[in-house]
């Protein structure tokens, strides 16, 4: 196996602001931990103001939301975060350590550099109304709607006859299922005359909610669990909720003072703004983080940028401050003191070849380079994480990678054929993250390969040049393997991909010269697949063997 070689060191200075986007409850909590950790913080808000308020409804449940103000009044007292409210993003650019932010408030357009940026905002709420056939108003209200009674006036609720419906009309979700554990509470604490909770799918899945909802039912609220929603008929100022027991075998009826029902928790309507103008990539649900394993828990596609709480998903209170400190951990990891060690080959770009094609600035998924005033595309070391994505792309080979510069790679394909002896000989391009630890393993547990076998570390499949593949077979290789990571854990999120393409052309091509296509093959793995390593491996071997030896050597 290859290791990268060592290369030498600069030290460069970096900002140290940080951006925070939205005032609820995660934002505020975010912006407090990383002030704490000695940084400066601007936090914008779209709203008006902060903390609560900052919300348009107090989706996060009755005790949050008192949580929430007491962190909002922490933060009007901390020194060193500066709170703009009625203010959007409108603009950024630059690399992580280096961004200049745009933004837009009701009078002026600030600008600002920072270091770091933080996506916080807060998912969108409302009342499914047309899942249930229902009509607001009267005694039909969102669930949102109730909480501000209990959280205004409680005690209107006193000798009232309450009843909730939720997981018909959407997936049940913990979350939904939290606010209205709280609500129950409340209710009860308000001398509610009764509490009654229909629903279709209890999930209790989440810190703390097995326990309210057997509190609340010790208190006295009644769950019916249902396979359909019940049947509801609203009527002036009171509703009846209606269903079928199978046990009792005879229809049970309700008559509630005011029916709340369930509301759907999506994605933030600012999303998908902050996705484009931030150069993030979207899950497929809509929230601003992919479903890769390497951006867990809050980072994004691009070094510098983390989503913390509703940003990435929908998150209860005590994992949206979870995000929050570990947010704050990232960004002291990427802005340190100031300062940054960095290497200086990590991509180096040859003006002299280079054509301004904006092919690398397109394909780069890290959104590590950028330009500057006299036409010179510009790679940060900060941001760049040295995948070969742009190497391998750029038409002119204006870009190098240090450790794995194109000559470095096909010097070594030549040397490795030529201690090949009478077996088969097979090239395996490894994905440095993926299938060279999962050959280690395999080497590590003895499992037999192929003696013809030669591996090929690089960082990242997508540094897998087109012309590497066809070396190999000049060099004298019977067969070649591409070995990238799995669809969706790529750790430059479409290395895999770039290198699955370049297969496909690599066969059409080989096919022209009178090989067989079948000695090339693209194959995905795990980092833990030592087993399937060998067993690709083997494959290959077996393959090689029905085929014989290549024809161009």
């Amino acid at each position: 196996m290859t290791a990268k070689l060592e290369t030498a060191m600069e030290q460069i200075e970096i900002a140290t602001g940080v951006l925070v986007v939205g005032g609820g409850m995660t934002g505020v909590a975010t912006a407090l931990e990383v002030a704490r950790q000695g940084y400066p913080v601007t936090l914008i808000e779209a709203g008006e103001k902060v903390g609560p308020a900052a919300e348009s409804r107090p989706r996060t449940g009755l005790p949050d939301a008192r949580r929430l103000q007491d962190m909002a009044a922490r933060l009007a007292q901390t020194d060193g975060i500066e709170v703009l409210t009625a203010t959007r993003l409108d603009a950024a650019a630059g690399v992580a350590g280096d961004f200049k932010v745009w933004l837009s408030t009701a009078e002026d357009v600030l600008e600002r550099r920072v270091g770091a940026i933080v996506v916080a905002t807060e998912f969108d709420t409302a009342p499914l109304y047309d899942g249930y056939g229902l009509t607001p108003g009267g005694a039909v209200i969102g669930q949102s709607e109730l909480e501000q009674r209990l959280a205004g006036d409680p005690g209107s609720f006193s000798g009232k006859t309450v009843a909730f419906v939720a997981g018909f009309a959407q997936s049940g979700n913990p979350m939904v299922m939290q606010r209205i554990f709280h609500c129950v509470k409340a209710l009860q604490d308000a001398g509610a005359a009764g509490v009654y909770v229909y629903v279709g799918d209890l999930k209790v899945a989440d810190d703390g909610l097995e326990r309210e909802y057997r509190t609340g039912r010790d208190r006295g609220a009644i769950y019916f669990k249902l396979k359909e929603a019940p049947a509801i008929a609203a009527s002036g100022a009171q509703v009846v909720i209606g269903f079928h027991d199978p046990v009792v075998r005879q229809q049970i009826e309700v008559t509630a003072d005011c029916l709340v029902v369930e509301e759907s928790l999506g994605v933030g309507a600012q999303c998908a703004d902050l996705a484009a103008i931030l150069r993030i990539d979207i899950g497929p649900r809509g929230f601003l983080q992919s479903d890769n394993i390497y951006r867990f828990p809050v980072a994004t596609n691009r070094e510098g940028i983390f989503v913390a709480g509703a940003s990435r998903e929908v998150r209860s209170l005590p994992w949206a401050l979870a995000d929050a400190r570990n947010a704050a951990l990232q960004v002291a990891e990427v802005l340190g003191d100031g300062t940054r060690l960095v290497p200086r080959d990590k991509a180096v770009v040859d003006i002299g070849k280079c054509t301004f094609c904006l092919t690398c600035y397109r394909c780069c998924p890290h959104g590590a380079i950028y330009w500057l005033s006299e036409n010179k595309p510009v790679i940060s070391p900060v941001a760049c994480q040295a995948c070969g994505i742009c190497a391998s792309e750029c038409p002119m080979d204006a870009i190098q990678i240090g450790g794995f510069t194109d000559d470095l790679i096909r010097g070594q394909i030549a040397a490795k054929l030529a201690q090949v002896n009478g077996d088969p000989a097979i090239v395996a391009f490894c994905c440095q993250n993926s299938a060279l630890p999962a050959g280690e393993m395999a080497a590590t547990f003895r499992m037999s390969v192929p003696a013809g076998l030669r591996t090929i570390q690089v960082p990242c499949a997508g540094k897998i040049d087109l012309q590497y593949i066809l070396d190999a077979f000049v060099s004298g290789a019977d067969g070649v393997l591409v070995m990238a990571c799995h669809p969706g854990n790529c750790k430059s999120e479409r290395g895999n991909t770039y290198a699955s393409w370049r297969v496909e052309d690599a066969q059409r091509l080989i096919a022209g010269a009178g090989l067989e296509p079948e000695r090339l093959r693209f194959a995905t793995l795990a980092a833990n697949m030592g087993t399937d390593f060998k067993a690709i491996v083997v494959d290959m071997d077996q393959k090689i063997r029905e085929l014989g030896k290549s024809r161009l050597h």
